[in-house]
């Protein structure tokens, strides 16, 4: 397999133009689309606090539940707020702009990888390490095992993106060389996979057959992110941007009344159906028919001479600029913010029960309400508040949190290697040193090839990393230790992927290789 999947793409028809850094020397980023990206993890983080309650059993053990599941009101619902699909949508059509410039300023499959790991695995890696710590803990403060399970599984569950994300940002320079290579037959293959999934699992009734959609509904998605970003700059056609979106929902609606799907969209999305692919169709309709003009809301308006113009232009950047920094914190930290608060309450009513403040009512029912009672609908709002702002706290300052630079990290790594290859050395150490010094020269024959083994290790660590997380969990304490040093090592191994240059490309400046790193946010 070659590094060089494809070449870089030229301005045209079929491909989005190189946008030009400017005279800032800041790569081009569609504000729109980063707005949205947020958009969606808000989205994630008001609905898992929204189904996160408890309530006091008959024996005054705080129980953790989940609310609204089952309710129709919630699926209903569903089909506006299960934002996975637009998720890795615009995550396809930010990838193949990020692996387009890295191709035009002469970076590799190696460069994309190592900063995508980073950006993606040192917040992964900080969670489960202070989270198992924290559980230890409480462990050690006496509370019950069972309540610390369920933490633990809370905790993990929202890492499965994560790691399905990591897995798709690896093969993003093969997905996109088959996309300019045979872009329909590829979505072909890929949706007929998807159907024969789908139809394995009706026929046998082996639901857990159905996670074998994950090795294709989220790619697939992602693959139409990959059109959407070939076709952003050509005039949008609106009444078949609306054909799509009325055949897609359509279509949906005929599959869920025959009963191939449930209705409920988030039971769709574990394991991942076919019904995401359709709903992700008709999102990305919406998205279509709405781009310029989102884009133009976040640049302050059509109306460049007003004086709000430019004032509401940097309220705007400042809201992009903060998600794009620290999103994917708020992500990660707030379910144990969650757990917390919902374990404060639970523990503040067992305190209390049994206490009367009216006819009645009890002081427990106050601090913990019955779900879905008029009470439990009128603390939302000041539930949902105090969460996102705790989180939003938390996102900054773990930020903050101090990590190995990536220099240091390679350095270890070749430290480490050093003393292994020597460790099994048996006769000629420092020629076998040599060669690989040799190897690692730009250019040499083999260097595109050596670093195949490293870059797919590295990602297999790092997915092995968080799926300890979410299927065991992170306690006992040993399972963190587990998690974050597979994590430690993925991205020690990635620091130790040197950039690599086919040979007759041209060498790109220091500064032309920062700004297309910079780009794969």
């Amino acid at each position: 397999m070659s590094l060089t999947l494809s070449r870089p793409p030229e301005a045209g028809a079929n491909h989005l133009p190189i946008p030009s850094s400017g005279t800032t020397g800041r790569p081009h980023r569609d504000r729109a689309i980063d707005l949205i990206r947020f958009g969606c993890l808000v989205v994630v983080v008001i609905l898992h606090s929204m189904m996160s309650a408890a309530v006091l059993g008959a024996d005054g053990d705080v129980m953790p539940t989940v609310a609204l599941l089952h309710t129709a009101g919630f699926t209903a619902a569903s089909w506006f707020f299960q934002i996975m699909p637009l998720f890795f949508f615009i995550g396809g059509y930010a990838a193949i702009n990020g692996w387009r410039r890295t191709q035009a300023t002469g970076g590799t499959w190696a460069d994309y990888i190592r900063a995508r790991l980073r950006r993606l695995v040192i917040p992964v890696a900080t969670l489960i390490g202070l989270a198992g710590a924290g559980l230890s803990i409480a462990s050690e403060l006496g509370v019950p095992a069972d309540l610390l399970a369920e933490a633990s599984t809370r905790i993990g569950q929202p890492l499965w993106f994560l790691a399905v994300y990591v897995g798709l940002t690896s093969l993003v320079p093969l997905a996109v060389h088959f996309h300019e290579r045979a872009p329909k037959r590829t979505i072909a293959a890929l949706a007929g996979a998807v159907i024969a999934v789908d139809s394995l699992v009706a026929l046998t009734g082996v639901t857990g057959l159905g996670y074998l959609n994950f090795l294709f509904v989220w790619p697939l998605i992602q693959q139409f992110g990959f059109f959407y970003a070939d076709a952003i700059h050509r005039p949008v056609r609106a009444w078949s941007a609306w054909t799509v979106m009325v055949l897609s929902l359509v279509s949906l609606g005929l599959l869920v009344e025959l009963g191939v799907y449930s209705p409920n969209m988030l039971i769709n999305l574990n394991p991942p159906t076919g019904a995401l692919v359709l709903l992700g169709v008709a999102q990305m309709s919406v998205l279509r028919l709405s781009h310029s003009r989102l884009n133009e809301i976040v640049s302050g308006g059509s109306d460049r001479t007003t004086a709000g113009h430019e004032y509401r232009a940097r309220i705007w950047e400042r809201v992009i600029s903060w998600g794009n920094s620290y999103g994917i914190q708020v992500y990660l930290w707030h379910m144990p913010i969650v757990i917390t608060l919902i374990g404060a309450l639970g523990y503040a009513a067992q305190l209390l029960s049994g206490v009367q403040v009216g006819d009645g009512l009890s002081a427990a029912g106050i601090v913990l309400p019955e779900i879905e009672s008029n009470w439990w609908w009128l603390t939302r709002l000041p539930w949902l508040i105090t969460v996102m702002g705790l989180a939003a706290v938390l996102a900054m300052a773990l930020s903050k949190v101090p990590f190995p630079s990536e220099a240091r990290l390679a350095r270890f790594g070749s430290a480490a290697a050093r003393v292994v290859r020597e460790s099994f050395s048996t006769s000629e150490p420092r020629v076998e040193s040599s060669a690989l010094e040799v190897s690692e020269v730009p250019g040499a024959g083999e260097r595109l090839s050596s670093s195949v083994p490293r870059a797919l290790t590295a990602v297999t660590l790092a997915m092995g990393g968080i799926a300890i997380a979410l299927l065991i969990g992170i306690a006992p304490l040993i399972w963190t230790l587990v998690s974050v040093a597979a994590l430690l090592a993925s991205l020690v191994l990635a620091a130790t992927m040197k950039a690599q240059i086919p040979v007759g490309s041209e060498v790109p400046t220091v500064a032309d290789r920062g700004r297309a790193l910079a780009s794969l946010g």
